[in-house]
């Protein structure tokens, strides 16, 4: 959802160095606008080229970095107040800023998605990228990300110098290209174009399948049987495999040992087997197989974006040891900390723990309806094979059997809690006693139980959490409930509340109980009318001297909203922005 915030600005007069890189932008954007005749030629004038170089080549690569990251904004704030911009003006300008601002030697390049107007304009920049050998460690290819290219594919020229680009950039460490990437890109990357790279983002390009996963490996590429063909050193990894290898090799003075051995000696040492630690692969034409290949080679890997239902087909078959897949293949102790997986974790969870046991976050929904929980096995004492585990999303689960769980030495781990349900409770009272580590909470769409006992009553909740979210939470009958846990929160440094019924009496005694000194993000939102007034407002500001933002302030009862937003500006320093959350 989106809503208004109001947030804090530092005080004083800007800083030297962003009024300079401010003024000095629009020079730049001034001169090329006139120089350029208007938008009439993408290309720059050679004389004007060469004068405004020659004046920008003075400036440090920092200086210049700033100012490329803030072309955008400064090219709006000046020409865009004298003449009407479109989407053919605002890319050509965009392209000529970079022309003219651009080092070799920077740390970050992005495309910015104004570019996916205009043909020509990404090919002024895509030629200037691949003029000279640079050190950029990061580049953003935002232009591509728009649903445009999903139905539409890029030309060759484009197609063939993005290819070439990618020569220029050996010290690339994150790269982004979204919906247009292909096989042939991956095969590039390969071999060894970007020794460094450690994120890869190509989600959306429906170009990308197995065989290009395969081939990002380099020449080890250990894809199994499928679509695409096997290579010898998957049946060199498992038990099983090099059966079947030596009925084939029978007789021949070569072993699968041999071929296995072989297979690694010749690896390649520029791939990016050894570096890769986060890919995005979601929304692209690969499998299970795909997913199987990547974990088999990338052994460095940390996250791995990928569409759930592969990763429900890639555990299917790893669950039965009659299944297709070879737990056999996957090396020990994949270093793997994320997955986007929600659905049937809990039947998955025993080939989760064996090939991905460094997980750090799982969500587990609804197990009780599973046929393996109805077949009577237990699979939650699996959690506790999760040495890393630190983070839970459950929806719709019975919290008794989790409680078990937690008591048993799993809470001592866990960092953020997240809980959903209509129809269950959760008792935070329990909560806070076996989670004493715990961050973050969230509880939505709960029935929300918290009655601490008599013996508790000058003791703290929660000591080590900062981030709270309550959201559509149910009270039954204890509509005090949540005042009374966040009155016992005194370490919090964001409280979200989402139609949650309040006033200023609330307000008021729950600041009386707890001055709040952490809290630095506050977010009070509802689909109907907020009843807290200005009144709130100033005593949030006077208590909690660290407060940076408050999120949802335009849905209060304020009696006047105008006033009050030029009070919280001129006397404390507030801006107000929108902002968008989830």
């Amino acid at each position: 959802m989106i809503l208004e915030s109001v947030e804090k600005v530092p005080q004083g007069p800007s800083r030297l160095r962003d009024l300079g890189c401010l003024a000095v932008g629009e020079l730049v954007v001034q001169g090329l606008w006139k120089g350029q005749l208007r938008f009439q030629s993408i290309y720059i004038p050679e004389p004007l080229e060469r004068t405004i170089r020659e004046w920008i080549d003075v400036l440090p690569t920092c200086l210049r970095q700033d100012i490329l990251n803030k072309s955008s904004h400064i090219l709006f704030s000046t020409i865009g107040k004298v003449t009407e911009m479109s989407s053919s003006t605002v890319p050509i300008m965009l392209a000529a800023i970079m022309e003219t601002l651009y080092s070799p030697s920077m740390q970050d390049v992005e495309l910015w998605t104004d570019f996916h107007w205009h043909h020509e304009a990404r090919l002024k920049v895509l030629h200037l990228l691949h003029s000279q050998q640079t050190t950029v460690k990061n580049l953003h290819l935002t232009c591509y990300r728009t649903p445009i290219f999903q139905f539409q594919a890029l030309s060759f020229s484009e197609r063939f110098l993005l290819m070439n680009v990618l020569n220029k950039f050996g010290h690339l460490q994150q790269l982004s290209v979204p919906y247009v990437a292909d096989d042939d890109l991956l095969a590039k990357l390969g071999g060894g174009c970007c020794p460094q790279l450690e994120s890869l983002d190509v989600q959306g390009s429906w170009e990308v399948t197995n065989q290009g996963l395969a081939a990002m490996s380099g020449q080890d590429g250990q894809m199994v049987i499928g679509r695409v063909g096997w290579v010898p050193s998957h049946f060199a990894q498992c038990g099983e495999g090099q059966k079947l290898l030596s009925n084939i090799l029978q007789g021949s003075p070569v072993s699968a040992s041999q071929i296995a051995t072989m297979m690694k000696q010749n690896k390649i040492a520029t791939s990016m087997v050894d570096t890769l630690r986060s890919l995005n692969v979601e929304n692209t034409a690969i499998d299970g197989r795909g997913i199987e290949t990547v974990l088999e080679n990338f052994t460095h890997l940390q996250r791995l974006y990928a569409d759930e239902p592969h990763w429900q087909s890639l555990l299917v078959n790893l669950s039965s040891p009659a299944g297709p897949g070879c737990r056999d293949c996957f090396p020990h102790n994949l270093p793997l900390r994320a997955l986007n997986l929600s659905r049937n974790t809990y039947s998955l969870l025993e080939p989760l723990s064996h090939i991905l046991p460094n997980l750090e976050h799982l969500s587990i929904s609804n197990f009780e309806r599973s046929e393996v929980y109805l077949d009577g096995q237990d699979n939650l004492p699996i959690l506790h094979t999760f040495g890393k585990l630190s983070s839970l999303d459950l929806q719709d689960v019975d919290m008794e059997q989790i409680y078990h769980y937690l008591a048993q030495g799993g809470g001592q781990n866990i960092r953020c809690f997240l809980y959903k349900s209509r129809h269950r409770h959760i008792d935070l009272v329990k909560l806070d006693t076996l989670c004493p580590n715990l961050k973050e909470l969230t509880v939505s769409d709960s029935l929300m139980v918290y009655k601490p006992g008599n013996h508790m009553v000058d003791i703290k909740s929660f000591t080590s959490l900062k981030y709270l979210t309550l959201k559509d939470v149910s009270l039954e009958g204890d509509q005090a409930c949540w005042k009374r846990l966040i009155k016992r929160c005194s370490g919090l440094v964001r409280l979200t509340l989402q139609n949650i019924r309040m006033t200023d009496a609330d307000m008021t005694d729950i600041l009386s109980n707890n001055l709040f000194t952490q809290l630095e993000e506050l977010n009070i939102s509802s689909t109907g009318t907020i009843n807290l007034t200005e009144e709130s407002v100033y005593k949030l500001i006077e208590k909690c001297p660290r407060l940076r933002k408050i999120g949802g302030i335009c849905c209060w009862s304020a009696r006047d909203i105008v006033t009050l937003l030029d009070q919280l500006s001129c006397q404390h320093h507030f801006k107000i922005k929108m902002d968008d959350r989830e």
